[in-house]
C-alpha cells in the first residue's frame, strides 16, 4: 500500500513521498520520540509478493549494515511494518547527480570532484566485498555541501548472497552495464569500474559512449564497439583523464583498472594534472538533441591554493589516514593540499573521509604525535 503524508508506519510519521527505486518508495519520515527526519524505504506492495524480490530487499539492509562511509548513505535500522519490511535511512537534503546536470550543469572540476567521491566509496565497499552493480546518474546523490552519497544498494552483491545471481539473469542498468554483466556472467568490482568509466564518459562528453536504437543494439554495443575517446569529443578534457576513461571501458574486464583505488591513480596520470584541471570552469559541452545532457551554468568553485601547502608535512598526514582507509589516502590528501595551506585544516577535513567516529577522533589525536 502506498502511504500519505500524515500517516503513522510504526514509531514514524510520514512527511512526503521522496521517489520509488528499482525496489521500493521512498518516503521522508519524522521520528515521533527524536523528532529527527530520516528517509524510509519500503518495498513496492508488487514485489513484496515475489519471494526473490523481498530477500533482495532484505538483503540490502544487510548490506548497508555492514558499510559506513562519508559517501555512502547510511542505514539506520529496519523493521517490519505488519509484513512489510522498512529501512530507515540518512536523509540527504539535495539532488542526484542526474538532476544536477539538467537542471544547472556540471563544470570539469566538479565532475573530477563527484567521480572521485564515488570511488572512495567503491575503494572501502569493494575492500569489504561488495559489488554495487547499478552505478549511474541517478543513484549519486549529491548533496548541499557538495558530497557524494551513493545509493540504492538494491542488487550489490555480496559473496555470501550469490545465489540470488543466476547466470543469464540481467541486474542493473542498460545504459550503464559491463559486458559481463550484459552476456549474464558475474560481476565484479571491475564490473562497478565499467560503470564508472560510463558515466564519467557521459558527465565529461554530453553523450553516453554506448547507444542504440534497441536494447539488443546497446547490449552488442557494449560487447563490440569502442567508443571515441573523450579527448576527442572536446579538447578541454586532458588526454589523461580521457585515457583513464578509455582503460575503465575495456571491454575485457582484466584490461580495466583492477581496483577503484588503481581508477583514482589513474585519474591523476600526469603530475600535476588534478590541480591544472580543476582550474578549468568552462562548462562542459552539452549532449546532441534527445539525451540526457546538462544545461545553463554551474557555480563556479573556490580556485585551488597550493601557496603554502609545498612545506606541509602531507606525507606524514598521508601515512596516518592511510591506517583507515588505505592507500587512497594519498589522493586523498593532495587534492585537501590544493584547497588548504593550513595543517589543522588538512587534518580536519581528512577526517571527515573515515567512517568510525572513534577512528576519526585517533586520527585527529595522531596530528600530535
Amino acid at each position: 500500500m502506498a502511504f500519505e503524508p500524515g500517516q503513522r508506519i510504526g514509531d514514524y510519521e510520514v512527511v512526503a513521498k521522496l521517489g520509488a527505486g528499482g525496489l521500493g518508495v521512498v518516503y521522508e519520515v519524522r521520528h515521533l520520540i527524536s523528532q529527527r527526519r530520516e528517509a524510509m524505504k519500503i518495498l513496492l506492495p508488487e514485489k513484496s509478493g515475489t519471494a526473490d524480490m523481498a530477500e533482495r530487499f532484505r538483503r540490502e539492509v544487510q548490506t548497508l549494515a555492514t558499510l559506513s562511509h562519508p559517501n555512502i548513505a547510511a542505514l539506520h535500522t529496519a523493521f517490519y511494518n505488519g509484513n512489510q519490511l522498512a529501512m530507515v535511512m540518512e536523509l540527504v537534503h539535495g539532488e542526484t547527480l542526474e538532476d544536477r546536470r539538467v537542471r544547472v550543469g556540471v563544470t570539469l572540476p566538479q565532475v573530477l570532484d563527484y567521480i572521485a567521491q564515488v570511488l572512495q566509496a567503491l575503494v572501502y565497499a569493494h575492500r569489504l566485498g561488495v559489488v554495487h552493480r547499478d552505478i549511474k546518474p541517478s543513484n549519486i546523490m549529491i548533496t548541499e555541501a557538495g558530497a557524494v552519497k551513493l545509493l540504492d544498494f538494491g542488487i550489490a552483491f555480496q559473496e555470501q548472497a550469490s545465489h540470488l545471481t543466476r547466470t543469464g539473469y540481467l541486474l542493473g542498468s542498460l545504459n550503464y552495464m559491463s559486458p559481463e554483466q550484459v552476456s549474464g556472467g558475474e560481476a565484479t568490482a571491475r564490473s562497478d569500474i565499467y560503470s564508472v568509466g560510463i558515466t564519467l564518459y557521459e558527465l565529461l562528453t554530453g553523450e553516453l559512449p554506448i547507444t542504440g536504437k534497441t536494447s539488443y543494439e546497446i547490449m552488442m554495443g557494449h560487447m563490440q564497439r569502442i567508443p571515441v575517446p573523450p579527448h576527442e569529443r572536446d579538447e578541454q578534457i586532458p588526454v589523461h583523464i580521457s585515457e583513464a576513461v578509455m582503460r575503465a571501458l575495456a571491454k575485457d574486464p582484466a584490461q580495466r583498472f583492477q581496483s577503484a583505488e588503481e581508477f583514482l591513480q589513474g585519474l591523476e596520470i600526469a603530475p600535476g594534472s588534478w590541480t591544472q584541471s580543476m582550474t578549468s570552469t568552462r562548462p562542459l559541452p552539452a549532449a546532441p538533441a534527445g539525451q540526457f545532457r546538462p544545461s545553463g551554468g554551474a557555480a563556479q568553485p573556490r580556485p585551488a591554493s597550493t601557496s603554502g601547502s609545498q612545506n606541509l608535512p602531507l606525507d606524514d598526514v598521508s601515512r596516518k589516514l592511510a591506517v583507515y582507509i588505505g592507500p587512497v589516502a594519498k589522493f586523498v590528501v593532495k587534492k585537501l593540499a590544493a584547497q588548504y595551506d593550513d595543517i589543522e585544516a588538512i587534518y580536519r577535513e581528512a577526517a571527515k573521509q573515515i567512517g568510525s567516529e572513534a577512528d576519526r577522533a585517533a586520527f585527529l589525536r595522531s596530528k600530535r604525535q
